[in-house]
This record gives structure tokens, C-alpha cells and sequence, in this order.
């Protein structure tokens, strides 16, 4: 059975909005929150901000942005992986691994059709 490549363009713009919609439920309580002093505040907004430029970098020709805030998103991710990680794994550090594998996905391919 052949792929179908027709639909590449809606499974990109579905990994986009999945993203955001992801980023946006698991970090909108402490975005909210508003606490300045607090490390993961910031988290939050840097997720909230480039998984929104991940969208606008969809209806953009130049690759530029999709492929910064895939890096960032990427990066993050990452980050707070390696940082939860105590040896084993498990759903509470699972939840690093999806917007990390989406973020390097726009990391790698931009906006190709």
C-alpha cells in the first residue's frame, strides 16, 4: 500500500495544532498563574509563545520561524526531560517526549510540503 501523500500538508498543519493545543493544556494553569519569581512560569510562557509561532510559522513561505521555534520547543523539552529524569521512566517524564519529537520534526523538515 502507497502513502498518501496528498495528505501531507493536513498531517503537518494536525502536528501543528495537536502542539499547541497540548502546550497550551498542560502549562495554561502555571502561565496563569502569573508567578515571577517561579522558573516554571517561565517555562510556560517560552512553550505558550514559540507554540504559537509554530502556527503563524505555518502560514509563512520562509522556514525561518518554524524552524527557531522548533528548535526552542526542542531544546525546552529536552531539557525538562533530562532534568525530570531518576533512572526510570514513566508518564509524569513521558510528557516531555511528544512536544519534543513534534518540535524536531518542524526542526528538521520546516515548512516542506
Amino acid at each position: 500500500m502507497k502513502p498518501l501523500k496528498t495528505t501531507t500538508p493536513l498531517a503537518r498543519w494536525l502536528l501543528r495544532i495537536c502542539l499547541a493545543a497540548f502546550l497550551f493544556f498542560t502549562y495554561f494553569s502555571l502561565f496563569k498563574s502569573f508567578n515571577l519569581k517561579s522558573i516554571d512560569f517561565y517555562f510556560a510562557a517560552v512553550y505558550f509563545v514559540f507554540g504559537a509561532l509554530i502556527i503563524v510559522g505555518g502560514f509563512l513561505k520562509n522556514h525561518s520561524l518554524t524552524v527557531i521555534s522548533g528548535l526552542i520547543i526542542f531544546l525546552l523539552s529536552v531539557y525538562q526531560f533530562i532534568k525530570s529524569f531518576s533512572g526510570e521512566l514513566n508518564a509524569g517524564i513521558m510528557v516531555y517526549l511528544l512536544p519534543a519529537s513534534i518540535a524536531f520534526y518542524f526542526l528538521s523538515t520546516g515548512n516542506d510540503s
